[in-house]
This record gives C-alpha cells, structure tokens and sequence, in this order.
C-alpha cells in the first residue's frame, strides 16, 4: 500500500510540475476537482473544503459509504450518504482514505 501511495503522489507532482510530493488532503482536492469538472480560479477556503469533501465521497463511494445522485444547477455533484465512515482514529482514516485514492487512480488512470 505504501508504494502505491507513493506513485500516485509521485504522478501527481509530476502532473502539477512541483517540487514536492502533495499530501492526502491535496489529492483528494484533485479528485474533487475532477468530480466537479470545472477548475475555479481564486477560489474561498470554504469552496476549497467543498471540493475536497467531493473528492472524499467519491473515493468512499467505492466502499458503498456515499452515492452520487446527480448534480445542482451550478453543475456540483450531490452526494447521499449510505452509511457512516466512522475509523477509529485519525491514523485509520488516513489508511483508508489512502487506499480508496490508490483504487480511484487505478481505475480511472490505470496506475
């Protein structure tokens, strides 16, 4: 699991063009970002956290933990949560998350 993390944060520093290797928060806000489809310049803090929690239901969809059930009007994917992702601590829902990110660029990106 440790080196598949490590290629994807190796693709997505390659990706970006930067110097270090982004962490688990950076990735999801990738994702999040390709959920929305739309890249927002000059984007708020608020709207930020609102891309990276699309990003996070979409890794945890995979688990069965969320469904996409369509779009708003501004064309945000809407989210229904099935069940609660509940890790008992911190560490644990690093681990998880982690994993789901790895399955999500190995599906979409065949890494």
């Amino acid at each position: 699991m440790d080196f598949n993390w490590l290629k994807i944060q190796h693709f997505v520093k390659d990706a970006l063009k930067v110097d270090s290797l982004p962490g688990l928060e950076t990735v999801l806000f990738l994702i999040g970002l390709q959920e929305i489809g739309v890249i927002v310049a000059g984007m708020s803090p608020k709207r930020k956290l609102e891309v990276t929690y699309a990003g996070t239901c979409a890794v945890l969809s995979q688990e069965g933990y969320y469904e996409k059930t369509g779009t708003d009007e501004n064309g945000w994917p809407l989210w229904k949560e099935l069940k609660p992702f509940e890790p008992a601590n911190d560490m644990e829902k690093n681990d998880i998350l982690k994993r789901l990110v790895v399955r999500y660029f190995e599906d979409n990106y065949g890494l």
